[in-house]
């Protein structure tokens, strides 16, 4: 697993170059262009360029805080007894019966077609730290609902069922 989150680390680590390179080489001369065009106050070039400048240097301070967390991230630290990241979740929902399995993953690698949402989603949240056999009251932004935890894997590969 720490294959996956280093995998993780690289492309923030990428986009993060991607992104000061943008704002410290290309918006500055794009930035200098439009002013050279004339009048700022209305320079759709110039506010356009200085609003991608703000943008970011908001998406770098996020990308930065959240490979600095992910850096963080001891996985020898982790509870391996309840449903955590890189756990594969085997779930029933109370009401209907519908079963679903999930794999609780980085928001970075969240593919919900192939079954793996984040740990950081409502229902990612709100099923860390589960055991099986539990039920969970899940809710979310649509809907309230209760999904029961039948078995799950956890980040060393190791089952616990109900």
């Amino acid at each position: 697993m720490n294959e996956r989150i280093e995998a993780v680390r690289k492309t923030l680590e990428k986009e993060i170059a991607e992104v000061t390179h943008e704002l410290e080489v290309d918006l500055p001369i794009r930035i200098d262009e439009a002013r050279q065009k004339g009048d700022l106050s209305e320079n759709a070039e110039y506010e356009s360029a200085k609003e991608r400048q703000n943008y970011c240097a908001v998406r770098l301070q996020q990308l930065r805080h959240r490979h600095q967390r992910l850096a963080s991230i001891d996985l020898n630290d982790v509870d391996k007894k309840s449903v955590g990241l890189y756990s594969v979740v085997d779930l029933e929902e109370v009401a209907n019966g519908k079963r679903y399995s999930y794999e609780l993953v980085l928001a970075e690698e969240m593919d919900v077609k192939k079954g793996m949402i984040s740990i950081l989603s409502p229902i990612g949240q709100q099923l860390r730290g589960a055991k099986a056999g539990k039920t969970v009251e899940i809710t979310t932004p649509a809907r309230t609902f209760k999904l029961k935890v039948h078995a799950f894997t956890n980040i060393l590969g190791e089952r616990f069922d109900a």
